[in-house]
């Protein structure tokens, strides 16, 4: 095993923070160093989660999302904002994922040794 793992956890939590989190994560991956394994996960919750639906205004953020997790990366949404927008997980992109509660899952990757970032 790769004894240098470095994991970012970053939380999108505002609609308006989307672009400064991908590009955050995507900057993080580039990073890498030779030996070196970095993995970056997004959990998004609160009023973030209503710029998921896609639309041709949101192409250049959604290309963008898809490209993170081509590279590795993951994007988790909280099942409870999507519930409290409205908005049924069924109807998300195929590379995004869910978590039931994003509070829960952002403290279980700390525990796990994640750092946290909020951008």
């Amino acid at each position: 095993m790769n004894a240098s793992v470095k994991k970012l956890l970053i939380h999108v939590g505002q609609k308006e923070r989307w672009e400064v989190g991908i590009t955050n994560a995507i900057n993080f991956l580039k990073a890498a160093k030779p030996g070196e394994e970095l993995k970056v996960v997004i959990i998004a919750n609160a009023d973030s989660v209503v710029r998921v639906k896609e639309c041709g205004c949101e192409r250049e953020l959604f290309d963008r999302m898809k490209q993170l997790v081509l590279d590795g990366g993951k994007i988790y949404l909280c099942e409870n904002s999507l519930n409290a927008f409205g908005i049924p997980k069924e109807s998300l992109a195929d590379y995004l994922g869910t978590v039931p509660a994003a509070i829960m899952a952002l403290y279980e990757y700390q525990q796990d040794g994640w750092v946290y970032v909020r951008p």
